[in-house]
């Protein structure tokens, strides 16, 4: 019986196969999109369990207030003493591991290859905690001794070509570390590349005590690294973190009394699963944490089921649409005495069978689109995942439910055909209409916020692209001198042979990045940017002058500041005013000489800060190349002769500035382009769902065309009879989507400090084009449907 009901459903899926054939294509981009958003959250919820102690592996979290009045601030770091503090008063901590480093980025050589790598300082007790495999060597001592250093799989097969390299020397260009052991260091192990889904990244671990070394800190009220700690299995964790803040307390005392202040710090346990995507601001882990947000899982699923539902939705509409060229084959059923779950079974079976075919065209297509996908998602998502019989699962279930989605209604209303009607031509959808043209509403409307958001999202990020940002980036490239060298003679050396280049124009030196520090003036405490400069730096950078100098006396304390320090510190006068701050270099009081114009050295998600610069001779390893546009590559090759010249074993890298701006919004751009492409993907499936209720209107109204075509109806004004409803129902839609896109797309662009505003001409291109995909798509039918004869019209019915 049930063959019987595959053998029939085969046959009216064959003759009427274009209607299949767009059920089937639309489901399978429906399923599609949600077999990759499934491959996704997978990817996303599986960091960091591969750690065998993962259940009970926690880092310490860092909360502080450090006024009254201020907003709490929680970070993931903590200083050098939380980790062996917790450990010694704490019996419930059976193990801890501090790291740092990971957004140094070293120049590592042999005596044949220079790599730009990136480092890790961990404890000794590393490998106890993390369960990353060493390939050689012992995990119980690779991490002891000062001047070993244990690498990747990936990169002993870059300098070496071969794994078992234990023995082999390392230079480390980025660190003293050779000069001060007098030697230099030795790969004590090889562990396997950190797996894709680990939190912790690393090219190179070396001891933490080494750091310790060069750095002993003992503040308890530093937060600059993350410390990982192993609880005991029946552990109370708020328990555990009452028992840290007491020990804070008593061992702090002392030095908050020394420094005269004294923020409220309390500690938490964030587990090692959560720190992929719930992400907390920390200093020294830096690049070793891969960061993601749940949000983007959230946005993918999203998008994900609106193309399903969109799918599903054009599944029943044309369902219903060609139902009424199966009536008389559900009325004889019925006379003959099929019952009613008899019927649904055979048009469930109909369901099943396109799911199925849609299901198998689906996997095919995400195996082609699975590069692409992985390029916009930046993940590296394997083939064989696909595979994976865990997923079987969920891949099941969702296609028992699509099946029943997009199948029930269809069959149930087919089941109900009255016999006598539909046999006598009587039989009419009663309801169907209503419910057909609220699905269209409901697909536009889906397809109109994911308009506006591409709309929305290409408007800001051609915001960014195009605004003034206070300097020119363009032909300035960026570099840097590594390693903890003295500065000045190398920059003297390098400046006196880049004077000797006509195709470069100019070049300085300065901080490769500033920091930040209370700066007074004006009896205010201003919380300010400080970067150390030279003269040339806002030469070189085209930043503008407002008022006094640009060029810093070396001989004397002067500085420049922007617009903002000015305005934050309530100067009417700034030059000749006096300034002081934190820094080293700036505890003597310096005189304002400069105000420039104020320009985004951070991206446009953040306000400009006040900023404030000065000069000395630690220039902390930052070059700004200018170079004539018209002898580019001419300079490149000049500097970078130079820069070998003056660091013969350091790793040559530069970027032009401008394609560093645009690497702040990367995550942006992948999100627009996705966005983009779910938007042409929404727009085409509800073409389809408008074709497939157009089908049906018409197929309900033939006689009346006819009848208007014999009494002089002329084909405009039959293309305007349809067009005009289902035109309503398409400004319903954009109506409906634009209040939920406009909070949608509000919520987004609270992230910059600097955006474009939701305007009403938005929501205008979005109605101007679900109106022309909709016109086009009726007119076809619609006009195809005038153009009948109106005896062929008359007679069908």
């Amino acid at each position: 019986m049930l063959c019987n009901y595959f053998k029939i459903a085969l046959r009216h899926l064959w003759h009427n196969r274009l209607y299949s054939a767009i059920n089937t294509i639309g489901l399978a981009f429906g399923l599609g999109c949600v077999l990759l958003a499934i491959l996704y959250i997978r990817d996303e919820h599986s960091f960091d369990n591969f750690h065998q102690k993962s259940p009970h592996l926690y880092r310490i979290t860092t909360t502080a207030i450090q006024n009254k009045g201020e907003d709490p601030h929680t970070s993931g770091g903590t200083g050098q003493v939380q980790g062996p503090a917790f450990k010694a008063a704490v019996p419930e901590v059976e193990d801890y591991v501090r790291i740092m480093g990971g957004a140094i980025f070293g120049d590592i050589r042999t005596n044949r290859k220079a790599l730009k790598l990136q480092l890790l300082f961990a404890d000794s007790h590393f490998f106890d905690v993390f369960s990353f495999k060493l390939l050689h060597g012992n995990p119980k001592t690779v991490l002891n001794d000062v001047g070993s250093v244990v690498i990747t799989e990936k990169t002993a097969l870059k300098f070496f070509n071969s794994t078992n390299v234990v023995g082999q020397l390392l230079h480390m260009e980025a660190d003293p570390s050779a000069d001060r052991l007098g030697k230099p260091l030795v790969i004590s192990g090889v562990v396997e590349n950190p797996p894709k889904n680990s939190s912790i990244q690393f090219d190179v671990l070396h001891p933490f005590s080494f750091m310790e070394l060069s750095f002993t800190d003992t503040a308890w009220l530093n937060a600059y690294l993350g410390t990982f700690v192993v609880l005991n299995p029946k552990a109370d964790k708020s328990l555990v973190c009452k028992k840290f803040n007491q020990v804070h307390a008593r061992l702090a005392k002392e030095q908050i009394k020394e420094n005269g202040h004294d923020p409220q710090v309390t500690y938490g346990l964030q587990p090692i699963t959560d720190l992929h995507l719930y992400p907390l601001q920390t200093g020294g882990e830096g690049g070793a944490i891969n960061y993601s947000n749940p949000l983007y899982s959230y946005i993918f699923l999203g998008i994900a089921l609106f193309m399903l539902l969109m799918a599903s939705i054009n599944f029943v509409n044309i369902s219903i649409a060609s139902s009424l060229k199966r009536a008389k084959e559900v009325g004889i059923r019925k006379v003959t005495g099929s019952r009613q779950g008899q019927i649904i079974v055979q048009f469930l079976a109909e369901s099943a069978l396109l799911c199925v075919a849609a299901f198998f065209l689906a996997f095919v297509l995400v195996l082609l689109l699975l590069p692409v996908f992985n390029q916009l998602a930046n993940k590296e998502i394997l083939l064989s995942e696909v595979f994976e019989w865990k997923l079987f699962f969920a891949f099941g279930g969702l296609l028992l439910g699509n099946v029943l989605l997009s199948g029930l209604y269809p069959a149930f209303v087919l089941s109900k055909f009255n016999p006598t009607e539909v046999l006598y031509h009587k039989q009419k959808l009663s309801g169907s209409g209503f419910f057909g043209k609220s699905l269209v509403v409901l697909q536009f409307s889906l397809a109109a916020i994911l308009l506006i958001a591409s709309i929305v999202f290409y408007q800001q990020m051609n915001f960014v692209r195009t605004k003034d940002l206070g300097y020119n980036p363009y032909q300035v490239i960026r570099t840097y001198i590594s390693g903890n060298r003295e500065t000045k003679p190398l920059a003297e050396f390098i400046r006196n042979e880049v004077a000797k280049e006509s195709s470069i124009v100019q070049i300085s030196f300065g901080d490769e990045r500033g920091s930040n520090f209370k700066t007074k003036a004006n009896q205010r405490t201003v919380k300010s940017t400080y970067q150390n400069i030279d003269s040339n730096y806002l030469a070189v950078l085209g930043v503008r002058l407002k008022e006094g100098r640009a060029i810093l006396n070396a001989n004397k304390v002067e500085v420049i500041v922007n617009e903002t320090f000015v305005r934050e510190a309530g100067l009417t006068n700034p030059i000749g005013a006096l300034v002081t701050t934190e820094d080293f270099f700036l505890k003597t009081p310096a005189l304002i000489v400069g105000v420039v114009k104020d320009f985004h050295f951070g991206s446009l998600r953040e306000r400009i800060p006040p900023l404030v610069m000065a000069t000395n001779d630690m220039y902390n390893g930052g070059i700004w190349l200018k170079i004539d546009k018209n002898h580019q590559q001419e300079a490149l090759t000049a500097f970078e002769r130079i820069y070998r010249k003056a660091l013969p074993n350091a790793v040559y890298a530069y970027n032009f500035m401008d394609e560093l701006n645009n690497r702040d919004y990367l995550q942006e751009q992948r999100w627009q382009k996705i966005i983009g492409f779910a938007t042409l993907l929404s727009i085409v499936l509800c073409g389809m769902g408008l074709f497939g209720l157009t089908h049906l209107a018409i197929q309900q109204r033939t006689k009346e065309i006819g009848i208007r075509k014999v009494v002089g109806a002329s084909v405009p004004s039959i293309v305007f009879l349809f067009s005009n409803s289902f035109l309503k129902l398409v400004l319903i839609s954009v109506v409906v989507a634009s209040p939920i896109a406009y909070y949608f797309m509000e919520q987004w662009l609270q992230d910059f400090a600097y955006r474009i505003q939701v305007s009403w001409r938005i929501f205008g291109y979005t109605a101007l084009v679900m109106l022309f995909i909709s016109l086009l798509t009726i007119s076809y039918q619609s006009i195809k449907a005038a153009l009948r004869n109106p005896v062929d019209s008359l007679r069908s019915e």
